[in-house]
């Protein structure tokens, strides 16, 4: 992982999980990484500020209103975001593996409601 984003913070992957990948519909803003994340204004813009810096995120004009800065995931973001996703289940799975097929159902039942519980908490 080190390889991948060895200067990435756990703030700067919520960032990263927060902005969508190009040729998506969706559009985030800074104030919206700033209302999600529970974080003053200009905290968000130094946090997205320094991931475009780095090549994380990149800044586009907002499809509806051309006077508004959207942004982006890079492909190096995606690469990062993938390799993370990969070693978590990697994990999970290790975990898991001498757990009886019942016991891993209910986990996943239970792991499952809670990220749903979780996403509509967190959706601005």
């Amino acid at each position: 992982m080190a390889e991948l984003g060895p200067i990435l913070d756990l703030s700067d992957l919520d960032v990263l999980e927060m902005v969508p990948g190009p040729g998506t519909e969706r559009e985030v803003s800074v104030g919206d990484i700033a209302r999600q994340m529970r974080i003053d204004p200009s905290r968000a813009s130094r946090l997205v500020a320094g991931l475009v810096e780095r090549g994380y995120l990149l800044r586009a004009v907002a499809q509806q209103d051309a006077r508004r800065a959207v942004l982006l995931r890079s492909e190096q973001a995606a690469r990062v975001l993938t390799e993370i996703h990969r070693v978590k289940r990697q994990l999970i799975a290790d975990i898991v593996s001498d757990w009886p097929a019942e016991e891993i159902g209910q986990f996943a039942d239970g792991f499952e409601a809670f990220i749903a519980a979780l996403e509509r908490r967190t959706s601005p």
